[in-house]
């Protein structure tokens, strides 16, 4: 039978930890979605929103029109508040649509962003750019319900082939469909030991 030596069981050990905590899912940070979520009735209700208006396919665009400002406002200063508090830990990055964030993920490292408020219009872009390094990267878009119910989107590659590898500014653009009233998230995992991946996302 095969013995390891500390050092060998420690990096195996090591190797098991960062796998698990990297993992992709739509499920990923469920308990940071579940918080936005019932943070959106609280100050639906504040701009003059029922609870029932701001659920998928039940008039959450028509409740808000006149009040979206004030409602988004609100929600990305509860969003600011809680990564200051207990969010910290997980590390979810606020993805507010129409704005362009930046990122590096070094071997296979994840980061996942999500949208501070749900979606107010039923299609979308998303679009992704290589910024640098050569890190096999996947990147899963998903859109969650006020009920916990996740859906996967689509699922795209970076550097997953020699010809991408060669490429230094791939490109990613696509369009996203049926979000109207969800918390959209964008989850990039890392797939490479040693190398980076550099990017910058938007949502509109």
């Amino acid at each position: 039978m095969k013995k390891f030596t500390p050092f060998v069981f420690a990096f195996f050990l090591l190797g098991l930890t960062t796998s698990k905590l990297s993992s992709q899912s739509c499920g990923s940070a469920s308990s940071v979605i579940s918080d936005i979520w019932d943070a959106v009735d609280d100050k639906a209700v504040v701009v003059g929103c029922s609870v029932g208006a701001v659920l998928p396919g039940i008039g959450y665009a028509t409740c808000l029109a006149s009040s979206m400002a004030s409602f988004t406002s609100k929600m990305v200063t509860f969003w600011n508040g809680k990564v200051n508090n207990s969010w910290a830990m997980i590390g979810p990055r606020i993805l507010e649509p129409k704005k362009k964030y930046k990122g590096t993920l070094v071997g296979t490292g994840g980061r996942i962003f999500i949208t501070p408020y749900p979606f107010e219009k039923s299609s979308g872009t998303v679009t992704i750019n290589e910024l640098g390094g050569k890190g096999k990267t996947s990147v899963v878009v998903c859109k969650v319900d006020k009920n916990g119910n996740s859906t996967k989107l689509t699922t795209k590659w970076f550097n997953d082939t020699p010809d991408r590898k060669d490429k230094v500014d791939e490109k990613r653009s696509f369009s996203i469909s049926g979000v109207k009233g969800y918390i959209l998230t964008i989850h990039f995992d890392g797939k490479s030991v040693g190398n980076t991946f550099k990017y910058d996302v938007k949502l509109k």
